[in-house]
């Protein structure tokens, strides 16, 4: 197995085991008896939501709904780009669309975080927290770039 093949496939299965966990998060947020601080509450319940500060709540939403629908395209290409990798096929290569996905997820996670702790501070409800969820969201983000860098591109392939 050549050093271009380890590298791709270690960078694919990250990128893939990131997604996983992103739409795992918000998955397990669905889970009946699950606090009330979750993604996925704060992605349903946003027509009900109510207040002069309601809009930072519904683009954190929206942001929550980008990362969800970018880890779900994340998955989909990692799982070929490990299929290229393992195969040695270059032309299942998607290091590239890994790399530009991961980044925009990374920013739409941290943008949906500062949404969501920009409105717990603006309504100063007592005991109110933005909850673990966007936080484990954003940090899985972090590994999805870290997992789409260490793979090779196309250009790196050629130069062999």
């Amino acid at each position: 197995m050549k050093k271009t093949q380890i590298r791709c496939i270690v960078g694919n299965a990250l990128v893939h085991i990131a997604g996983i966990m992103i739409l795992c998060f918000y998955v397990l947020n669905m889970i009946e008896g699950v606090g009330g601080n979750s993604v996925y509450n704060a992605i349903t319940n946003l027509a009900t939501a109510t207040g002069a500060n309601i809009a930072y709540y519904i683009v954190a939403g929206a942001f929550y709904v980008l990362t969800l629908i970018l880890s779900i395209t994340m998955i989909i290409l990692s799982a070929i780009g490990l299929f290229g990798g393992i195969f040695d096929i270059r032309a299942l290569n998607m290091t590239t669309a890994n790399r530009t996905l991961s980044i925009i997820a990374m920013i739409s996670a941290l943008m949906s975080l500062i949404f969501m702790i920009v409105y717990v501070a603006l309504v100063g409800a007592a005991g109110t927290s933005v909850g673990a969820g966007p936080i484990t969201i954003f940090l899985a983000s972090i590994l999805a770039v870290v997992g789409a860098f260490v793979a090779y591109s196309r250009r790196i392939y050629k130069s062999e």
